[in-house]
């Protein structure tokens, strides 16, 4: 036998003489009087009498009750998940097995805030031959034009989104107050619960204090007849991390081999390391993320707020000190995996329109041929917000060679760098402290005694105190030994960049500039990495020139 599915009713018209039930839903019993379950309930007695809907009387219930009384299916939770919801769940079983034929709802958030799973019940409401009428909106789920009902749900969505972000941010609040844990509890630790006697259930049950406690549970190591605690595995992490001997990866590798496992009794990945690296939790804090909604990522620790907790530390402040000493010394900027392409001023190109660092960008030039390399500004890409163009990393490239194939270190730069130093000597006039200079003197000589310092730097030090003393003026010192190593290096640039690889050019690049600023297709600015390249620059002569600003009176470079 065929089953033929019944027509659903398009008009209030058609809901006449149809059996109805009534959907009641509040996230507490007493929130709110204007759409609280009494004012549901009442509204939806009203709708069926105005429709002459059979909808059951039930006198004596009690609105503050959950449960089905014949009428009304009443859930005192939330609407955000269906399945936390036992008698929306069971009005859904009670349609499909053909009880009553209207759901009589006060309105779309009533019913369900999640507009996907809304659109879900919704159909196999009609399935099963029945509509759902919104009373407050005056709304029928079968409708043929449903664009008010449609509002209705993405505003309730809405609202559930911004409501439920606002709920997580003030319960973490509240509790990081209290000194309280909220969030996955880390590895190495346990929640301490406590019994709590539960009125409502007329029962003793465990409740989470928000206190973290060591982990000393045993836990088998794998491979090895052998046991180990979480707790002792986090301390032997800080300790191994803070020899600087191994990374992440490595790390992990190295613990996995070892037979230790995470919390879920899983190898451990070089990420998984990383967070645990970078959490204050283990040196005895807690800490509030701020989160406006749940989709930031939760290990975000630095824009996170901490203070001290009740917890026992199990890292000390020396070893947190000498991980995150470890862990400056080791950055790189990366975030690891396979080097494609290399970019010489990478971490140094800067757009000048917006201050935002410039990134390598590869671009296709066709099949079988290399890739044409770009650098391009974030914040252009990403935001669209500024007119910065992206230009060729050879184009840079290349104004860098041209400028340091044209830079000729005068024989006489000495003389211009102690030209240089004598008027900011003149313009400040201190006295001069004869007794500091004489030990001076003394010192530097007995570490050119010891073969601390080379013979170079030993005589151009000497010269610039022995100046000092008889010229009654302070005479400009200078590492003369790291100047004459820094006038060689320049000097040989221009060859060296001609002949290097991109790799290497990065080496120079980054050896010689702290950062290039570039506006479209030329590089209009550049900061030197010492200060000691900056007046030999000045003094030297080049025909092309990267931006690099002069010092403050220092006189024409001598012919």
């Amino acid at each position: 036998m065929r089953l033929v599915k019944r027509r659903l009713p398009r008009t209030f018209e058609d809901l006449r003489g149809l059996r109805a039930r009534g959907l009641v839903r509040e996230s507490t019993k007493g929130q709110g009087v204007n759409s609280g379950p009494a004012v549901q309930r009442h509204d939806a007695v009203e709708f069926a009498a105005k429709w002459s809907l059979d909808l059951p009387a039930a006198p004596d219930s009690d609105p503050g009750i959950e449960g089905f009384d014949g009428a009304f299916y009443t859930d005192f939770v939330s609407g955000s998940k269906a399945a936390r919801r036992p008698n929306f769940l069971r009005m859904v079983t009670d349609a499909e097995s053909g009880a009553f034929d209207v759901l009589l709802v006060y309105d779309t958030s009533r019913f369900a805030r999640e507009r996907r799973e809304a659109a879900i019940y919704e159909q196999r409401l009609h399935d099963a031959g029945v509509v759902v009428v919104y009373i407050q909106t005056n709304d029928l789920s079968s409708a043929d034009q449903q664009v008010g009902q449609a509002v209705h749900g993405a505003l309730g969505h809405e609202f559930l989104t911004v409501h439920g972000g606002k709920v997580q941010k003030a319960y973490r609040h509240k509790r990081f107050d209290a000194g309280k844990w909220s969030g996955t509890v880390p590895i190495g630790y346990r929640m301490e619960y406590e019994p709590r006697f539960n009125p409502t259930k007329d029962a003793t049950e465990l409740v989470e204090t928000g206190r973290l406690l060591p982990d000393t549970r045993p836990q088998p190591l794998i491979g090895f007849n052998a046991t180990y605690t979480r707790a002792d595995l986090l301390r032997l992490i800080g300790e191994t991390y803070a020899t600087g001997r191994l990374g992440f990866r490595p790390l992990a590798a190295h613990f996995n081999l070892l037979g230790y496992r995470n919390s879920r009794g899983q190898p451990f990945s070089g990420n998984a390391v990383r967070v645990i690296l970078s959490n204050p939790v283990y040196v005895g804090l807690i800490g509030w993320h701020k989160r406006p909604d749940k989709e930031r990522k939760a290990h975000d620790f630095y824009e996170t707020e901490w203070k001290q907790g009740p917890h026992e530390p199990l890292w000390s402040p020396a070893l947190w000190e000498a991980i995150q000493t470890v862990r400056g010394r080791a950055y790189r900027g990366s975030n690891g995996g396979k080097v494609h392409n290399s970019y010489p001023l990478r971490r140094l190109a800067v757009c000048d329109r917006c201050g935002a660092n410039l990134y390598g960008e590869a671009h296709r030039a066709g099949k079988g041929r290399e890739p044409v390399l770009y650098m391009a500004c974030i914040t252009q890409r990403e935001k669209h917000a500024c007119d910065q163009r992206a230009v060729r990393s050879a184009h840079l490239e290349d104004q860098v060679g041209n400028w340091l194939a044209t830079l000729a270190i005068p024989a006489d730069w000495r003389e211009d760098i102690e030209r240089l130093q004598r008027c900011e000597a003149r313009a400040e006039r201190p006295e001069v402290d004869t007794a500091r200079i004489q030990r001076q003197l003394v010192n530097l000589r007995e570490l050119f005694a010891e073969a601390d310092i080379t013979r170079e730097e030993y005589i151009g030090r000497k010269r610039a105190l022995v100046a000092s003393l008889q010229g009654g003026l302070p005479q400009p010192t200078y590492g003369e030994a790291v100047l004459v190593r820094a006038a060689r290096l320049l000097a040989e640039l221009g060859d060296l960049w001609a002949k290097a690889t991109p790799t290497e050019r990065a080496e120079i690049a980054g050896s010689l500039f702290a950062e290039v600023r570039v506006r479209d297709d030329r590089v209009v600015g550049a900061r030197l990495a010492r200060p000691e390249y900056l007046a030999l620059v000045a003094s030297a002569e080049a025909h092309a020139q990267v931006g690099v600003a002069r010092p403050e009176g220092f006189e024409p470079p001598t012919v």
